[in-house]
């Protein structure tokens, strides 16, 4: 997109100099051809060019048309990729269980429709649209209790610092706790099960927390492309988990950056306005 747009700009400052040698009747053809190119670009449609348009118009219409091919091009590779991670998801979330059930013990076919059942019911979870923030919480209880369940749940350590003071931030208390559950989920993944680092603080008008695993770190790829949908480096992930988390965090007028730590590791921060 970013170079369509520069392809829009370069094509309004070469027909603003031809606009600005002719006269009045010249000036509105030029004006109705760029509302026209406009209107069709935020359409997303792709610009006509028809006969009597102003001088280096056709140019623009080719430039554009070379870059369509490519955005297009882009376009379907991201979708095959998407699909194909939807496809894996299911043939382990849901196949898997289902056919397994069908074959196995008539006592295990309830457990087998649960579990697939229960991965139908996560991907329902990652498409749903933030919640409009309820209230101002203290971060700090709301941190250590997801990173109680995390432990409870996975059997992997974590070590949570925090300034032992309240920091207060308007969120959706449940959406938050899922996003952080999902940032520590891939922590313990990639990092081996080794003990996971949380650090809750405030930096100016931020609340800044970091989450922090012992693992390999992001490849360069990810680092590139962790916020893309249904990107992931394993064979069975979704790769909706960072997107999640940031459509969340960004949904209260916070960021989220990705970094690996000099001395080793993958880390993840968000920040979020302090109420």
């Amino acid at each position: 997109m970013g170079t369509m747009i520069w392809v829009a700009v370069v094509a309004v400052a070469g027909v603003g100099g031809w606009f600005l040698g002719t006269r009045a009747g010249g000036r509105a053809h030029v004006r109705t051809t760029l509302e026209s190119l406009a209107g069709e670009l935020g359409m997303g449609r792709r610009p006509s060019v028809g006969p009597g348009a102003p001088d280096g118009m056709t140019g623009v219409r080719e430039a554009l048309d070379r870059q369509w091919s490519v955005k297009n091009e882009e376009r379907e590779q991201a979708l095959r990729e998407a699909l194909g991670r939807i496809a894996a998801f299911l043939r382990e979330g849901v196949e898997k269980p289902l056919r397994g059930a069908v074959a196995a013990d008539p006592k295990l076919l309830r457990q087998g429709v649960e579990d697939a059942l229960g991965s139908l019911e996560d991907l329902g979870f990652f498409l749903r649209e933030p919640l409009t923030p309820d209230e101002t919480h203290d971060l700090g209880p709301v941190v250590q209790q997801v990173t109680r369940e995390f432990t409870r749940d996975w059997d992997v350590s974590v070590r949570l610092k925090t300034e032992g003071r309240p920091i207060r931030a308007r969120i959706h208390r449940e959406s938050f706790m899922d996003a952080l559950y999902l940032l520590l989920h891939n922590s313990g993944q990639f990092g081996n099960g080794e003990t996971v680092d949380v650090t809750l603080g405030v930096e100016g008008d931020r609340a800044v927390l970091s989450v922090r695993d012992r693992g390999p770190g992001f490849t360069p790829e990810a680092l590139e492309r962790a916020h893309d949908l249904f990107f992931t480096t394993t064979e069975t992930g979704l790769g909706l988990g960072i997107p999640f988390a940031r459509k969340i965090i960004e949904s209260v007028g916070g960021g989220i950056a990705l970094r690996n730590v000099p001395d080793g590791g993958a880390e993840v921060t968000l920040t979020l306005p302090v109420a």
